[in-house]
């Protein structure tokens, strides 16, 4: 048993509660040099309520990679709590073919949709211009960024983003990707949506 509420902010700025949406307007993580390698999608804020045990998938952070080749060294979210565990990452090239999926049950992903993950250590990813057309048809490289968690106690534990060590033209830099999540334990308490300013209040309109 598990309940899911979603919610999107693109730019800072808080758009709406949707179920699962993408939005085509990519937009910069920060000014720093280096950071136009990675160009955020979407930068969603979800919330579930689930079972001490239940293991999930998390596919929410969509990244598009601006130049390249670029490898990616490690990704490490940022978590605050303790009733959550981060079993592990992976990282999903999306193609014409192969969209993303915000959540899924299990870890590691066992999604039919979810295919072609790989460990993100040492994944070279291809610069746009040198894209298969066949794949990528509008000249865009796009990639999912999965991370596995497993409920281990009552409570609540928040993800608000995402740190992605990653080298191009023989320098290792790091960039900070907005990428918010909470999940709560047990399944019948309702979960706080996070986003890029804390927790959102509860809908308490609904009887």
């Amino acid at each position: 048993m598990n309940t899911r509420l979603a919610r999107t902010a693109m730019a800072g700025a808080l758009v709406g509660v949707l179920a699962v949406a993408g939005c085509d307007t990519p937009f910069l993580t920060s000014d720093r040099p280096g950071d136009d390698v990675f160009a955020q999608r979407s930068s969603y804020g979800w919330a579930g309520s689930y079972d001490v045990g239940y293991r999930l998938t998390d596919g929410v952070t969509t990244i598009r990679i601006g130049k390249g080749p670029v490898t990616i060294k490690s990704i490490e979210p940022v978590m605050h709590g303790d009733s959550a565990r981060l079993l592990g990452a992976q990282v999903r090239v999306l193609t014409s073919t192969r969209g993303s999926v915000m959540d899924s049950e299990g870890w590691p992903p066992t999604h039919p949709d979810l295919i072609g993950a790989q460990d993100p250590a040492g994944l070279v990813l291809p610069d746009p211009g040198t894209a298969d057309p066949s794949e990528h048809p509008d000249g865009k490289v796009d990639i999912e960024i999965l991370l596995g968690y497993e409920l281990v106690g009552e409570g609540r534990t928040v993800r608000r983003g995402v740190n992605v060590t990653y080298e191009i033209g023989g320098r290792q830099q790091k960039v900070f990707l907005g990428s918010y999540m909470a999940v709560c334990a047990p399944a019948t308490v309702q979960c706080q949506i996070e986003d890029q300013n804390g927790p959102v209040p509860l809908d308490t309109s609904s009887p």
